[in-house]
């Protein structure tokens, strides 16, 4: 019996391993779930999955299956996340379980030969699907099925999960700063005693062998996320930002290490140099972590305004309920200072509703039997019935998110000739750096070292390759608090061109906030007593 499993090359207990016939052959599995994938995969015809596995890359244990997958082919769930006015549907999964470019090519052919899809996209960044299929051929659970099947979980895509798995990002990226920060400080009392005479004292291996032991967990904690992506990106030919940043700190800590281990005399190390410059770029990513969380958060401050409940109007009563349970043609009742919750009509009653957040004026306009009210928009003194026409997705607000959404995502002209250049100017760094070493190589090697490490850290890409998304995401997010909202991010380019600006409504142009422009008395105060 193997002692690791067929499907995920983890390790087999032998009272729990379960063997199967696999193309003729006797396999061992660690357990069900990865025996029916594995058979899956193969009588799919999809076996050249496990060639395309990188090599040395293991595949997780299939994860648990979303409980009560028939509830996603309601339409009232569906209609939370999607159109369901048409058969022909198109929706975002987040998928669990993808780690690799085989497992896109697993899904996206596993999917595209089910009958009834249309369509199947992988994002392996985002670890999203986005799915096209035809409600009448095949529902949604079968397809949620199929991805168990092989070995992967999907649940449909929600704004809120996406902002709290990129609130975890953001905090592991702070404990791995906080790490090299707390390195980086007890580094530089190592630094200050071997700089101010040690390096020539009886201490000197001591005070090396104390580097080493803060720099190796600083390395492989706090540097972590650089190797991996250098990693990755040269397991699938690419050049990423992060090979310049990876090759410039392992090449100076193996040196010190080498320097350190065989006890060079003359040789120096440079523990802090791969300490500091860790620090120094995790602070600069943690900082664009912020201010992407910050734009994410723009788009989940406009769904706050959606209210979560609605005053259901039934015959001669009336009940709080949920949103969703909210049908078009219902009624329902808004009282004074509260939000509309529906887009609708009024069909009895009068008010003044303060519709800023569409139209960005700064006066409630008065609102009475007959007019249009949309969802978000704030109720004054009065109270009225409406007359559901919009709900949930559908709705002006919801529109409002998702065209927010849009333009976070969508590249400017200037970004997609970034996206082309970087891997390139990668390849200028490396081959810079390179002539560099084999420059100062012949006349000292420290020196040839410490002069390519430094064309690679000076000339990194990051912020050219970074600048551009980071300043759509931020300016889309910062200007949705301010009321301004951007289609397409290729407009925030254009804007630079901009030589006049057109109004075409009269009264938006405001602060926003009311003053008294004059003071009238009818006896005889003084404007002061007044």
């Amino acid at each position: 019996m193997s002692d690791t499993c067929f499907h995920c090359k983890l390790s087999v207990d032998e009272e729990s391993a379960v063997n199967a016939l696999i193309s003729g052959e006797k396999q061992t599995f660690c357990c069900h779930g990865c025996k029916s994938v594995c058979e899956t995969i193969h009588s799919a015809g999809l076996a050249s999955f496990y060639d395309k596995t990188p090599q040395g890359e293991n595949l997780a244990p299939p994860p648990q299956a979303t409980a009560e997958l028939a509830a996603f082919d309601l339409d009232d769930v569906q209609a939370e996340y999607i159109d369901i006015s048409q058969s022909n549907r198109t929706m975002i999964l987040l998928v669990e379980g993808i780690h690799c470019a085989a497992c896109v090519w697993l899904i996206e052919n596993a999917l595209q030969k089910i009958e009834g899809i249309s369509n199947a996209e992988v994002n392996l960044a985002g670890k999203r699907l986005k799915l096209s299929w035809n409600n009448e051929r095949i529902a949604l659970s079968a397809i949620l099925a199929e991805l168990a099947k092989i070995g992967y979980g999907a649940v449909p895509f929600d704004p809120n999960l996406a902002e709290g798995a990129l609130a975890k990002r953001h905090r592991s990226l702070l404990y791995r700063m906080a790490f090299a920060g707390f390195a980086m400080m007890n580094m530089m009392w190592i630094s200050i005693a071997l700089y101010s005479g040690a390096s020539d004292g009886e201490f000197k291996t001591w005070f090396y062998w104390i580097g080493l032991i803060i720099a190796t967990p600083t390395l492989l904690y706090s540097g972590y996320p650089f190797l991996k992506s250098a990693l990755t990106g040269l397991k699938q030919r690419h050049l990423t930002m992060d090979l310049p940043i990876a090759i410039g700190a392992t090449s100076t800590y193996f040196y010190s290490t080498y320097v350190t281990v065989y006890g060079i005399e003359n040789g120096h190390v440079y523990f802090d140099t791969v300490v500091n410059f860790l620090f120094v770029i995790l602070v600069g990513r943690y900082l664009e972590a912020i201010f992407k969380k910050q734009a994410v958060s723009a788009t989940t401050r406009m769904l706050e305004l959606q209210p979560k409940l609605a005053t259901l109007v039934t015959e001669d009563t009336t009940r709080v309920v949920p949103i969703r349970t909210v049908q078009v043609g219902d009624t329902v009742l808004v009282r004074p200072g509260q939000k509309i919750p529906v887009d609708g009509v009024i069909i009895s009653g009068k008010s003044a509703v303060n519709e800023s957040l569409l139209t960005g004026e700064s006066l409630p306009i008065f609102k009475q039997t007959g007019d249009y009210v949309v969802a978000g928009s704030l109720n004054g003194e009065g109270a009225f019935h409406v007359q559901v026409d919009k709900v949930l997705r559908h709705t002006a607000l919801a529109k409002i998110v998702a065209m927010m959404d849009d333009a976070q995502a969508s590249k400017a002209p200037i970004q997609t000739l970034a996206d082309k250049i970087v891997p390139w100017f990668v390849l200028i760094t490396l081959t810079l750096a390179t002539l560099t070493f084999v420059y100062w190589v012949q006349f000292d090697f420290e020196t040839a070292l410490l002069a390519a490490t430094s064309v690679l850290v000076v000339t990194c890409p990051c912020a050219f390759g970074l600048a551009t998304p980071m300043a759509v995401a931020v300016a889309t997010g910062v200007g949705a608090t301010q009321g301004i909202l951007v289609k397409r991010g290729e407009v925030l380019e254009r804007l630079s061109k901009v030589t006049a600006y057109v109004f075409d409504k009269t009264g938006t142009l405001t602060d926003g906030d009311l003053t008294v422009v004059g003071v009238t008395s009818f006896n005889d105060l003084s404007e002061h007593q007044v």
